[in-house]
């Protein structure tokens, strides 16, 4: 008898996987938000104090529960256009069978503030220099105080720069205040110190920085860390350009390790650090700066910071067991800290924390990659998801579609589905292993969104064999339609699945050629009912490799992704409502308050799906009016779909169309009385409660409005087209 649970489907995938000697490592994205989130840094904003302070806790967290004996670095992460500096990024290493990077965490601040007088820096690198054996080398560096000046008063500060007069005919000085006056004053000091330093087969060298005009090492503007500040571009050509800095930041010694050629010499770094700090008895330090290069039996797990929350790169799990030990250990740290994967929006409803939740599938390494050593498995990923909206759907968040971060194939292009079909032939003959070259050759310029990004497809390449980035070639398969789940379980339901499926397609490649959906796929398939009656058929699919998936794990994800809104009985059977899946349109460019161009997405529109149960084929249902089309559903009862506008965004399509709210709902059932209700999409306060659905006394019969349009072959009563 086989085992009903999703670990049990996990294992036994694993089981599978060894059975064609594949290792498939899966990772992941989860975010995850505070309880309040009102500050612009839990919505838009990528940066914010708050974010910051929770990551680092988060980290000690983890640091406790999941990776004992794990440094935390803080490093740089992603940087976009438009961003002065990078974003930070906290990661937790760790090396596995052998000593540990650091042995008394006591001596670490870890993102908590200095406690004590800390150590000169100069102090400090000379004692790190003769330790390493590399004395002699340090230099001081400084504040380039002109240029300071000058970008303090870009920002729109008041500094104390002199101005030209053309009254007085020459240069004003202006008076300085005393608070100015000490700040810049004691810009004469040194800012930190510096010693350029590197490993070369072992052995650590430095170098002498001389500028070629003799002059003081002077920092570049900013207040990032004094080692991301460094004038490199000033140096004399053929000198060392990493050096590792000491300054006092925060009320602590921080150190910004330079990058170094390999993981041994980052722990050799690690170590004479640790030994300096405990011979000079130094308060705690800080650690900033590069990471070591990827390295086989170090472990990882990063915090970044996105657009309204916080991100964690999950490792790269190699078996069920220890990905589900890592999702459990994260959301409970989570939890522990303040964090959680839902938000509140006004309305009241509970929703995602609106950020990724992706699932990553590769190998160890491009060697053992699974979608090398089996040329067919990504083939079979992009047909089977193709065939099945339900993985598209289900587990994405609101905003879906061809506008959005991950557009199915068939919503790209109309062209994509029959030119990937000729790709995927090709693919599927290739010879074990493949060339990672040609397969991303083949799929870089199909498996992309409307305007011909790579990254923001459902399946992306982009980490794949990228030759365009340079972490581009990890051999990685990114699966973008998932949103962030509200618990460990649900979150481990959906790795199971892609797990199963991934052994299923190594055992037994999946070779249906690409459907043509025409518009059922956002018609038929945007409606709950019939994306649980798909899903029916996935699970279907993997009883017949092997598996026991159960229903009832993937209900929480319905009707979280799909609540019932609003439901009543009718005569012997009821009625539901029930949010479905609306495709939101990004709308052209708009001009800026401050002169640039923005583009926005139409969120005006939602849809719904209308449920009969044990009501008899002969009810009638109008909705403001207008007749509702109504379908029998494979699992019993009818169905029906109401497209409308739900308020009115200064951008939007059709600006001419007013809201259609609240919706009128009448049915007349088989014991031909009226019943009539008034549906509100946002809960409103009735009598100190919060209801969606208010009765209406009505009688008689209905003033059925003539003219009801429907597009071709639709389920959708689209009052937009009516309006």
């Amino acid at each position: 008898m086989r085992t009903k649970s999703v670990s049990a489907q996990g294992i036994q995938a694993d089981a599978l996987l060894a059975k064609e000697g594949i290792i498939l490592t899966q990772g992941g994205e989860p975010t995850f938000v505070p309880e309040k989130t009102v500050s612009p840094q839990w919505n838009l904003e990528a940066l914010g104090e708050q974010k910051l302070s929770l990551a680092w806790k988060l980290c000690r967290e983890l640091q406790r529960t999941l990776l004992q004996g794990a440094v935390i670095l803080r490093s740089n992460g992603k940087h976009y256009p438009g961003e002065p500096i990078p974003r930070w990024k906290l990661t937790l290493l760790r090396r596995v069978g052998k000593h540990p990077l650091w042995t008394d965490f006591k001596l670490l601040t870890h993102g908590e503030p200095g406690k004590g007088k800390p150590l000169s820096p100069r102090k400090f690198l000379s004692a790190l220099a003769n330790e390493l054996g590399v004395p002699g080398s340090l230099r001081p560096v400084y504040e380039d105080v002109e240029a300071a000046m000058r970008s303090a008063a870009l920002r729109g500060e008041n500094t104390p720069l002199p101005r030209y007069s053309r009254v007085k005919r020459g240069f004003v000085h202006p008076r300085w205040t005393t608070a100015q006056r000490k700040f810049w004053q004691k810009l004469d000091r040194a800012a930190g110190w510096v010693i350029p330093l590197t490993s070369i087969e072992g052995v650590w060298r430095t170098d002498n920085w001389v500028l070629p005009d003799g002059g003081e090492l002077l920092l570049l503007p900013g207040t990032s860390s004094i080692g991301l500040r460094l004038p490199l571009h000033r140096l004399a050509p053929g000198m060392m350009s990493c050096a590792l800095t000491a300054e006092i930041r925060e009320g602590a010694l921080t150190l910004f390790l330079p990058p170094l050629p390999n993981a041994v010499a980052f722990a050799s770094l690690l170590e004479a650090i640790e030994r300096t700090v405990l011979a000079l008895s130094s308060p705690a330090i800080s650690l900033e700066g590069y990471p070591p290069p990827d390295e086989e039996g170090w472990e990882s797990l990063s915090v970044i910071p996105d657009p309204g929350v916080i991100e964690v790169n999950l490792p790269p799990a190699a078996d069920w067991g220890s990905l589900e030990k890592t999702a459990i250990a994260l959301y409970a740290a989570a939890e522990k800290v303040g964090l959680r994967g839902t938000r509140i929006i006004p309305s009241g409803e509970v929703v995602a924390t609106g950020g990724g939740g992706h699932i990553v599938l590769g190998g160890p390494s491009m060697e053992s990659n699974p979608f090398l050593l089996k040329p067919q498995l990504l083939p079979s990923f992009l047909r089977f998801i193709q065939h099945h909206p339900v993985l598209s759907y289900l587990f994405s968040g609101r905003f879906i579609g061809p506008s959005s971060q991950a557009p199915r194939i068939d919503e790209s292009s109309f062209e994509v589905p029959n030119e990937l079909e000729i790709a995927l032939c090709a693919l599927e003959r290739m010879t074990s292993p493949a060339d990672p070259a040609m397969i991303d050759s083949i799929l870089r310029n199909l498996l992309l969104d409307l305007h011909g990004n790579t990254h923001r497809a459902e399946v992306s390449v982009d980490k794949f064999f990228n030759p365009f980035m340079p972490n581009g070639r990890l051999g990685l398969v990114e699966f973008r339609a998932i949103e962030m789940t509200p618990n460990a379980q649900m979150f481990l339901a959906i790795q199971s699945l892609w797990r199963a499926l991934a052994a299923a397609f190594v055992t037994t490649p999946y070779k249906e050629p690409l459907r043509d959906w025409g518009g059922s796929i956002h018609d038929h398939y945007l409606l709950p009912s019939f994306l649980e009656q798909d899903l029916v058929e996935v699970i279907g699919f993997l009883r017949g490799a092997g598996f026991n998936f159960e229903m009832e794990w993937f209900f929480p994800h319905l009707n979280f992704r799909f609540p019932i809104l609003a439901e009543a009985s009718l005569g012997d059977g009821g009625w539901s409502l029930r949010r479905a899946a609306e495709p939101w349109p990004l709308l052209g460019e708009q001009p800026t308050p401050s002169g640039g161009l923005v583009r926005c997405v139409d969120s005006s529109t939602e849809r719904l799906e209308i449920r009969l149960n044990n009501c008899g084929a002969s009810t009638e249902v109008t909705i403001n009016g207008f007749p509702l089309p109504l379908w029998p559903h494979p699992g019993g009862g009818h169905v029906g779909a109401v497209r409308f506008r739900t308020t009115r965004l200064p951008t939007c399509l059709h600006p001419q169309i007013e809201p259609h709210v609240p919706l009128e709902l009448q049915f007349i059932p088989q014991d031909g009385v009226l019943r009539a209700w008034n549906y509100y999409p946002e809960a409103v306060d009735h009598g100190g409660r919060m209801l969606n659905l208010i009765p209406m006394k009505k009688s008689g019969f209905i003033a059925k409005k003539p003219g009801t349009r429907l597009f071709q072959g639709s389920k959708t009563l689209d009052l937009l087209a009516l309006s």
